[in-house]
């Protein structure tokens, strides 16, 4: 008799696996409080570029409020469930808002990953920084698209591995790996639900047309070797590389 399907399987195929109501209703309402007491007491609009490519309530980060999401019993279950919790460093979070109508009518999401710098992101010298894992907790609903979704392109990471392999190393200083994505998908959610997304999937958030804000905070989680070129070279290049899941055990 086969053993019981797990969720990491989903993972190991997909790339993004989704917990539906992980964190209660009642911590995401905390933290959802405090960060809008932070925007009414420091939002400044002349650093809204910072905002987006960086992070909102800058000073929010790594406080215990917002790294209580992360620390949260079932979040680090799963994450040691994939890559060993003794075995990553992590970020203080970063807060992430689509304000309501940010634009007036719907627009295709444009897929990148993360760690490519860029003048408003602060990501110093030429080439790419990647890491493992990105967890992000919703903290509103999404009912609808366009209404600020988190997208994904459902097989990106194996075709950006790929790339990686045929261009070679050079390809770390080219951005954006140029490359045939799959229709994208735009995630529906609620308050708490919380999504585990491998580094090399390729995802955007939509463009908000609805009458309301997407709040959400994301975490980058990375393995700790991934510290040289080198290492930095393999994990993009075998995408399952320091993991406990791959092909092997999906």
């Amino acid at each position: 008799m086969p053993p019981p399907f797990h969720w990491t399987a989903d993972f190991v195929r997909d790339g993004f696996a989704v917990f539906p109501g992980l964190i209660d209703a009642t911590a995401i309402a905390s933290v959802r409080a405090i960060i809008d007491a932070d925007l009414r007491a420091n939002y400044d609009p002349s650093r809204q570029a910072q905002y987006d490519s960086g992070s909102f309530c800058p000073d929010l980060r790594g406080t215990p409020q917002i790294m209580g999401l992360f620390h949260h019993d079932g979040v680090r279950q799963r994450v040691d469930e994939l890559v060993e919790m003794d075995k990553v460093g992590f970020d203080g979070g970063q807060i992430a808002i689509r304000r309501a109508h940010n634009e007036d009518r719907p627009q295709p999401p444009t897929p990148h990953i993360d760690g490519i710098p860029t003048p408003a992101n602060g990501l110093s010298g030429p080439e790419l920084t990647p890491f493992t894992l990105l967890v992000g907790v919703f903290l509103s609903a999404v009912r609808t698209e366009f209404a600020g979704n988190f997208t994904i392109w459902p097989g990106s990471r194996r075709l950006i591995e790929t790339c990686f392999i045929e261009r070679g190393p050079q390809a770390m200083r080219a951005g954006m790996p140029k490359v045939a994505l799959a229709e994208p998908r735009q995630l529906l959610c609620s308050p708490g639900d919380v999504v585990f997304c491998h580094y090399q999937l390729a995802h955007a958030a939509a463009v908000n047309t609805s009458d309301f804000d997407r709040y959400a905070v994301f975490f980058r989680v990375w393995h700790h070797d991934v510290r040289t070129r080198q290492a930095r070279w393999s994990h993009l290049t075998n995408i399952w590389t320091g993991w406990k899941v791959g092909p092997a055990s999906a």
